[in-house]
């Protein structure tokens, strides 16, 4: 069988393995130059690093098991992220989404006395408290208080995820926590349950989540698939045997069709197969990367990075990462990295990054102290489809023959991503 891949994302690179390894012929179509999708890379100061996504999260093993598969090392981040508020840096709580794991965890020191007392009383709560939350900020609310939910868990929420907590479902954010809840009597003792404090969340290949990109194509290419670039695909329609893909103007039969392409692109190829939906909203990602010469900065003085739990309006950025604190190997020449997160509607300029930097890590930063720069726009991140939209999506597509994935629909992280694309080959 003969199987056309539309898209080059990790999706599209992942979806073409598994047919490759099933034993199809297939061939894989990207409309630009470069792979990856919101994988990708920047080189700055002389070292390559990640310019979008940089990590999987450990828990299901999908991106583990994929990344053994193809010869790949990986490693946990180092160093701790911390929590910045305008009058002082806290650790981030060692847990699941900010809830703590231990009573003794220094990121309870951001709370107030009254806070922390609220805290504790989550030990002495009839486990049924909670047990029917459906969301995360529900269950933190009615076992922790307001004054976790504010801050421990909402700056995480925002700042990983750009969700409420209250818009968070438990059974996609944190599955078997409220089995945990209910096993041991108290949400604390419910994450050490579910996240052994000191273990890794997420981790990455050595080299950075770029080197996953590039192992998937090599495999690819080595199991006979065939990969186009700057072959955008501008229709389909069905042929005597499947489908027919065209793209400028070539075309190709296709038996097997997956679609691992945005959602806007997925919307105008299936509306002439019969299959019409709205397309879901997209949000932009913006970071700002620099590479720095900084003594002071080798000594990590915020850890692995941190999130702003309360704006400030002398900072514009919303999170910033030490990236090369987090992933060693990229500390080179006496290099760190740096990346800055800003809201979509802002650009920042030199002058804005510097400043952020500065202010964040506690160490006055100069324009000759920056080796490179480079501001990266990601313009279609997919917002979060609720559970039973993407369950009627999945029911049109596949009446229609077509399979698609895409973190649109599968969900917007690695290893979502990863658990959609394998899934075209079962």
């Amino acid at each position: 069988m003969n199987a056309v891949v539309v898209g080059g994302g990790l999706a599209g690179l992942v979806a073409a393995h598994r047919l490759v390894k099933a034993g199809m012929q297939v061939t894989l179509l990207e409309a630009s130059g470069v792979l990856g999708g919101m994988v990708g890379r920047v080189t700055l100061g002389g070292v390559t690093v990640d310019s979008g996504a940089e990590a999987y999260a450990v828990r299901g093993g999908v991106g583990r098991s994929l990344c053994e598969e193809l010869g790949l090392t990986v490693h946990g981040p180092a160093g701790q992220p911390h929590l910045w508020w305008p009058d002082g840096v806290w650790p981030m709580a060692e847990g699941v989404l900010g809830i703590p794991a231990s009573l003794d965890d220094p990121a309870l020191g951001v709370l107030t006395p009254a806070e922390l007392e609220r805290l504790r009383l989550d030990a002495e709560l009839d486990r049924a408290v909670g047990s029917d939350s459906t969301t995360v900020g529900d269950l933190v609310r009615l076992r922790l208080g307001d004054g976790a939910l504010a801050k421990l868990v909402t700056p995480v929420a925002r700042g990983v995820y750009s969700l409420e907590p209250d818009r968070m479902p438990l059974a996609s954010f944190a599955p078997g926590l409220l089995q945990a809840l209910g096993d041991t009597g108290s949400l604390v003792a419910a994450v050490a349950a579910v996240r052994r404090p000191g273990a890794a969340a997420v981790e990455q290949p050595e080299g950075g989540m770029f080197r996953l990109v590039d192992a998937l194509a090599d495999a690819i290419r080595a199991g006979g698939g065939s990969i186009v670039t700057t072959a955008p695909v501008t229709a389909l329609r069905r042929g005597t045997s499947g489908f027919v893909v065209q793209t400028g103007e070539s075309s190709l039969a296709a038996e097997k069709l997956v679609l691992a392409a945005p959602a806007s692109l997925t919307a105008g190829l299936m509306e002439p197969l019969g299959v019409q939906f709205a397309v879901p909203g997209v949000k932009t990602a913006r970071l700002t990367m620099l590479s720095i010469r900084s003594e002071a900065l080798a000594d990590a003085p915020i850890g692995s990075g941190l999130l702003v739990g309360r704006p400030d309006p002398e900072i514009k950025a919303k999170a910033l990462t030490h990236y090369s604190e987090k992933w060693p190997w990229a500390r080179v020449n006496g290099q760190e990295v740096i990346r800055l997160s800003y809201p979509e509607q802002l650009i920042p300029s030199l002058v804005d990054a510097i400043a952020d930097a500065s202010r964040f890590l506690g160490t006055e930063i100069a324009d000759r102290d920056v080796t490179g720069i480079e501001t990266v726009g990601w313009e279609a991140m997919p917002t979060r489809l609720e559970p039973s939209t993407a369950q009627h999506l999945r029911g049109l597509f596949s009446e229609a023959g077509v399979d698609v994935v895409g973190g649109w629909l599968d969900g917007n992280g690695i290893a979502s991503v990863i658990a959609g694309g394998a899934g075209v080959a079962s």
